[in-house]
């Protein structure tokens, strides 16, 4: 059996699966080529895992530009599909190519200013008629470790809050924000499934 780890677990083919799911470990992991295959995927597991623990999960992929991140995306999928074969040294090399990639990340970061401890979080306590709740925004879902629970145990990323607006946003609200850009929402009653806006409109 391969070694299991978080970060580097070789995932069960995407082919067709027979009736009872069974899959077997690629005989390079209980040959004489086990060593190699091991000390791989090791190798592998400790680089994540350092950088992951010091920039935060998914912290460095999100940091970097879309070719970048794409090319890193690749690598770990080449190394996920290499664990799935029988070939050490293919194995071997993939396992580089994705060291090499966590290195390129971190690179990139770095180069452009950022620092593992950049957690950039705001914190919020809604308005009276809004319940009074704290919450804790951040700009990168792996920025939520920053953020004290016990103090603020709602934290949303921008990618949530975002999604959050885009499910209770009305054609009126769009409008109204599109036409009058200083206009503020003071508040929102849900009725019957929908959403009535009661704002200030500068006019």
């Amino acid at each position: 059996m391969t070694t299991k780890t978080r970060y580097s677990e070789p995932k069960k083919s995407r082919k067709k699966v027979v009736a009872d799911d069974s899959w077997k470990a690629p005989a390079m992991f209980s040959d004489k080529r086990s060593d190699i295959c091991y000390a791989a995927i090791r190798s592998v597991d400790k680089v994540a895992r350092d950088l992951e623990m010091k920039w935060g999960i998914g912290k460095l992929e999100e940091l970097a530009p879309p070719k970048l991140a794409v090319a890193f995306e690749q690598a770990r999928q080449n190394f996920s599909d290499a664990a799935l074969g029988d070939d050490h040294n293919y194995l071997v090399q993939k396992a580089d190519n994705l060291i090499q990639g966590w290195k390129a990340v971190e690179a990139y970061a770095i180069k452009n200013g950022n620092t593992p401890g950049d957690a950039e979080v705001w914190y919020a306590i809604a308005p009276p008629d809004a319940g009074g709740d704290k919450f804790a925004i951040v700009k990168h879902e792996a920025d939520t470790a920053a953020v004290d629970r016990t103090e603020y145990p709602k934290v949303y990323s921008l990618d949530e809050i975002c999604r959050i607006i885009k499910a209770v946003e009305t054609d009126m609200i769009a409008k109204t924000k599109e036409i009058f850009p200083d206009a503020k929402i003071t508040k929102i009653t849900p009725t019957k499934g929908k959403v009535i806006l009661d704002d200030e409109i500068p006019f």
